[in-house]
């Protein structure tokens, strides 16, 4: 009986999800990634640029662009001079987005005010 509910959570876990807000959250719900795809929708910026505006760790920027690239939002592209300089654009796809954040900017306006009651 054991073995049994093993099994089922593994194929719960390798389920993969059908529902789009689901695998849309997958790709975007990380902590700074919103944020990260703020800054870069305003243009290309380097990872100093990156660090500066966020006041997140390297560390943890370091990961979630990581992330975004593998995904296909954010595109990473190094300049050869010395020291190398490494830029941070979106994607046609991180640029989809856009109306995403748009909607969550409108959001937060309506109803993300302290003073807001129900």
């Amino acid at each position: 009986m054991k073995g049994e509910r093993k099994e089922n959570r593994v194929k719960a876990v390798e389920k993969e999800t059908t529902c789009p807000i689901e695998r849309t959250l997958n790709v975007i719900g990380g902590k700074w990634v919103i944020l990260i795809i703020r800054e870069l929708i305003q243009g290309k910026k380097r990872f100093s640029e990156l660090e500066n505006e966020l006041g997140a760790s390297s560390k943890m920027i370091s990961l979630r662009l990581k992330e975004l690239e593998k995904n296909g939002i954010v595109r990473r592209t190094v300049i050869p001079d010395v020291p190398p300089k490494v830029e941070y654009t979106l994607t046609e796809k991180g640029e989809s987005l856009n109306k995403v954040l748009d909607a969550m900017a409108e959001w937060g306006r309506k109803y993300g005010s302290d003073e807001t009651t129900s």
